[in-house]
């Protein structure tokens, strides 16, 4: 039994490997050449294009959710609205470069491109339903230098848009091999003994027969992925090895957003920089937008 868990999650490792290092590098590159401040910049306004701004631009970050939480809340302090503030949060961990290039090795084209609609779609309706609905406090628009700087240390900090070309590849590396693995690793690891032992001992009718189609699998992954901490990177093999075990790809789509864009730490902290009812627009938004995207992505026959 342990050997079969241990050959599966060998398995699932060598599959993943070259999507993950190839994501690393992504991950680097963007930490290495593009600045906070034009960050800041670009979705700093308080208005529409910065919810559709905050909604693409948050798709490649290499931001899980604990990452991307003091960078948002640094956006919403230096005058961005709550809209393009909450966009930002939900678009961000939910995709990342090397979540992405992962679910195009571990389970096809079709569900990656599936996966960024959704993201896109959710993060964008999300922030249009807070651009009518909440009401943005009259508030100085920019934070102290110090602030600022210590908001965004080790994202794209600002002290680093000046550096020569070989001080950027070097942290191209050493982010995107060092720190973003620092980060995500134990997530990653576990995800993989996940998917091993899920591909080892769950027998393929049970998940046919009770993770099929309908609504019950969307509703219990919302259930898993709601409240705790899910690294995008790390559920992407667990979502993989379910869906392989026959749950409907529709459930998979729904936990790899809810997952990662959503958690109890999440909550509270918006809950605490904007105010409790953007913190459950956040939470509803999500769950309800995701299902009803991914629900329609599946019936337009796409999964």
């Amino acid at each position: 039994m342990i050997i079969e868990v241990l050959s599966w999650t060998w398995y699932y490792l060598k599959e993943s490997s070259p999507w993950l290092l190839l994501g690393f590098l992504l991950a680097g590159l963007l930490k290495a050449f593009i600045p906070s401040e034009a960050i800041l910049n670009y979705l700093g306004k308080r208005d529409f294009k910065s919810v559709l701004r905050a909604s693409i631009v948050g798709i490649p970050l290499p931001l899980c959710s604990c990452g991307v939480l003091p960078t948002g809340i640094g956006l919403y302090e230096q005058g961005a609205s709550k809209a393009s503030t909450l966009a930002f949060i939900i678009a961000t961990p939910a995709t990342t470069i090397t979540s992405i290039l992962l679910i195009l090795g571990m389970i096809g084209w079709k569900f990656m491109l599936a996966q960024i609609a959704t993201a896109f779609g959710v993060a964008l309706l999300t922030g249009l339903l807070a651009f009518v609905f909440l009401k943005d406090e009259e508030r100085v628009a920019g934070l102290p230098k110090e602030k600022v700087h210590r908001l965004h240390k080790g994202f794209m900090g600002c002290e680093e848009c000046k550096r020569n070309l070989k001080a950027r590849i070097k942290t191209t590396f050493r982010y995107g091999f060092v720190e973003v693995m620092d980060d995500i690793g134990v997530y990653l690891v576990v995800g993989l003994l996940l998917a091993g032992i899920i591909a080892a001992l769950l027998p393929t009718q049970l998940t046919q027969q009770y993770m099929g189609e309908g609504f019950l699998p969307m509703l219990l992954m919302i259930v898993i992925g709601t409240p705790m901490y899910i690294c995008s990177t790390g559920s992407v093999p667990f979502a993989a090895s379910l869906l392989a075990k026959g749950m409907a790809p529709v459930a998979g789509l729904v936990f790899l957003i809810v997952g990662p864009a959503t958690n109890v730490s999440g909550f509270l902290v918006i809950s605490k920089a904007m105010g409790k009812k953007a913190a459950l627009l956040y939470i509803a938004s999500i769950i309800c937008f995701s299902i009803l995207i991914a629900s329609a992505i599946h019936l337009g026959g796409w999964l």
